[in-house]
């Protein structure tokens, strides 16, 4: 039956009423099984349990980073159809991608002729003459990510470049006489040396910014099709910490080249994972597929787009392939930092193998290069996943939330790593910006086993990042794989095993929430069975203000964080500016929003997957503490965006609750 609702100043919500939801005491459930992948709850920032089924090459690292380039951290594998053997294209940057006086970015070319067992290198693909555009008075002096094509006899190529006297600063808004862009060049071979050729593919200059903020074109694809070929490209908005995919065609692969069109991007009205950075795309039987990497402190987050490649330049034919689940780390030390730079690129091979090359970075920080493969029809490997936390946590929660139950798990584990269950708390972001990390409300509120060197420990999280011990002890300092059996049951009895030894038994008051893993920085834990019986219910999850800001790519000047009672979690933001806009990307059946009422607010559109649902009016005589102000409850089982745009005056931001 489906009843109308009003909630709040007349706000009309569309409630379905059903039972669903309804607790039940179920069989053990093996989450650890790849058939259960999308039972995790996966976030670009939060955390990836990822199942994927990549082995990493016994010979990495292909190059390691040095003074003056320290960071190796950009890349292209390229498979030369004459002759079957690989190149990668490795662009260097100074530490900290450094630009000024006596520093350069530039790209250098490995070979493999044994399939990326051994590799060569073969040095810059470049002349060192120096090389200005028409037009211009100062020369290319950065130019390190590259894109190529074998066509018609000869090798294409698209590159970044950025003028001599550039700064990061007018590489995104140009000043007279400094400019940044993308660039064509060819060769006879695929080692080069790569002639330049003028004017540019795509001039930063020549274009005002689209949406007032999304103007720098980098980190470009270059693609043959049918009639034309297709460029595919960055564009970032600075500040504001979002990315957009445009693609520009031309009749000749040097160009003139279309107007950018922008096909993705967080600003449009559907669901888009925020802090996505593509680069670089590949082809395989008719369609494109463009990976993207999280820019988040962790940044093993990886999705996977795909498109017809005659409907590239049709933004509404491009698809969501894969979210998340996509990749893990070794824990060795050239991987020390997770896949870091850009995401994977490479090529499937027509033995049905996606080979790729990844960059990462070393203890010393030192940028390496380096290669794995996986099946390309087998993106899951048979059984277990992989979560694991760099510079910052990763945290992996079920969908599903028990009180009483019994959990059967192993793993192997790397550093400091946790069980968790009980998770009530909310999640999002600590910061709507690139190297975001956990929240601290994220770690608030739950139980965890936490194993830690030679030491176990019992503790509880309640209103506060601040544990509570219950029970610790001492753990074989050779072990780092565990058989954990932990029971939480009805009568509040918490029991713990740990290799088959009891290890503490007493009572602790029962929470309901989901169960999960938690790895701290610099720790990884290889989950190979994390089995579950017990009374679960379908779970639900508060997304923070953070992760509004964040999706909607609005973090410049559209929101201010503020604190106080009247808000869900004590803390919320409150707009700067007419038509300010927040965004929450999410997964599940329904939603409800929450926010306070106060006589400084005024109203705001919102807008669920582009449909719009009227008007939210947060006025009030007085100050009113956080309250449901529109619950859906009959939404389809996918990706969703909800979004709110404030009218002409203040409106509060604060927290989506949602429903899986």
């Amino acid at each position: 039956m489906i009843a109308y609702n009003l909630m709040g100043g007349g706000f009309l919500a569309i409630i379905l009423m059903c039972t669903a939801n309804m607790a039940a005491s179920q069989v053990a459930v093996d989450y650890a099984e790849p058939k259960h992948v999308d039972d995790w709850l996966r976030h670009p920032v939060i955390g990836d349990p990822s199942f994927d089924a990549f082995v990493h090459h016994a010979g990495n690292p292909v190059h390691r980073g040095a003074p003056p380039l320290e960071w190796p951290v950009n890349g292209f594998l390229f498979e030369d159809p004459p002759s079957g053997d690989w190149f990668i294209y490795v662009g260097h940057y100074a530490q900290g991608y450094a630009v000024g006086p006596g520093k350069t970015m530039v790209c250098t070319v490995y070979r493999s002729k044994d399939r990326g067992r051994t590799w060569t290198h073969l040095g810059p693909i470049f002349p060192d003459d120096p090389f200005t555009f028409e037009g211009d008075t100062s020369p290319v002096g950065y130019a390190p990510d590259v894109s190529v094509v074998y066509a018609d006899g000869r090798y294409h190529m698209v590159y970044d470049w950025a003028t001599t006297n550039s700064t990061w600063e007018t590489m995104a808004n140009p000043i007279p006489g400094t400019d940044s862009g993308i660039g064509y060049a060819w060769a006879e071979r695929p080692e080069g040396p790569f002639q330049r050729t003028s004017p540019p593919v795509y001039r930063t200059s020549a274009y005002p910014a689209y949406l007032g903020k999304y103007r720098r074109g980098y980190a470009a694809s270059l693609i043959r099709r049918k009639h034309d070929w297709l460029v595919l490209a960055m564009n970032d908005s600075g500040l504001d910490f979002g990315w957009a995919l445009v693609g520009m065609t031309a009749k000749n692969p040097e160009g003139p080249y279309s107007q950018p069109v922008f096909l993705r991007c967080v600003d449009d009205m559907y669901f888009h994972p925020p802090l996505l950075e593509f680069y670089p795309a590949f082809t395989h039987r008719g369609w494109i597929y463009a990976p993207a990497t999280s820019v988040a402190l962790n940044r093993n987050f990886q999705a996977l787009f795909r498109v017809r490649v005659e409907d590239a330049m049709n933004s509404a034919a491009w698809e969501l392939y894969r979210y998340g689940s996509l990749w893990h780390s070794d824990p060795v030390p050239h991987e020390h930092y997770g896949l870091w730079g850009q995401t994977f690129s490479g090529f499937v091979s027509k033995e049905g193998t996606l080979n790729v090359m990844f960059p990462s970075r070393d203890p010393d920080g030192f940028g390496t290069i380096n290669v794995a493969s996986r099946p390309w029809r087998r993106p899951y490997a048979d059984r277990g996943f992989v979560i694991s936390g760099h510079q910052g946590s990763s945290l992996a929660l079920l969908k599903r939330a028990y009180t009483d139950f019994e959990l059967s798990a192993e793993l192997t584990v790397h550093g400091d790593v946790a069980v968790v269950w009980g998770h009530p708390a909310p999640i999002g972001p600590d910061r709507p910006a690139s190297d975001a990390t956990l929240h601290p409300l994220c770690l608030s509120d739950r139980y965890a086993l936490e194993l830690s060197g030679a030491r176990w420990k019992i503790v509880q999280y309640r209103d506060s990042a601040t544990p509570i011990e219950v029970a610790s002890g001492e753990l074989s300092p050779t072990e780092n794989c565990y058989r954990i059996r932990l029971s939480h049951t009805a009568d509040s009895l918490l029991t713990i095993s740990i290799n088959d030894r009891p290890t503490w038994s007493g009572h602790v008051l029962l929470v309901e929430g989901p169960v999960g893993i938690l790895a701290k920085p610099n720790s990884r834990a290889a989950v190979h069975r994390f089995e579950i019986a017990g009374t679960r219910s379908n779970g639900r999850c508060s997304l923070l203000f953070t992760e509004g800001i964040l999706g909607a790519g609005a973090a410049k000047d559209s929101w201010k964080n503020v604190e106080g009672p009247e808000f869900h979690y004590g803390k919320g933001a409150v707009s700067t500016r007419p038509s300010a806009r927040a965004k929450w990307n999410f997964e599940g059946t329904g939603f409800t929003l929450w926010a306070p009422k106060g006589p400084q607010y005024g109203a705001a559109e919102l807008f669920v997957d582009g449909n719009s649902l009227g008007t939210a009016d947060f006025a009030a005589t007085g100050i009113q503490a956080s309250q449901p102000l529109l619950s859906r409850r009959d939404l389809k089982n996918a990706f969703h965006a909800l979004v709110m745009v404030a009218n002409k005056d203040q409106v509060p931001l604060d927290t989506l609750e949602i429903e899986f």
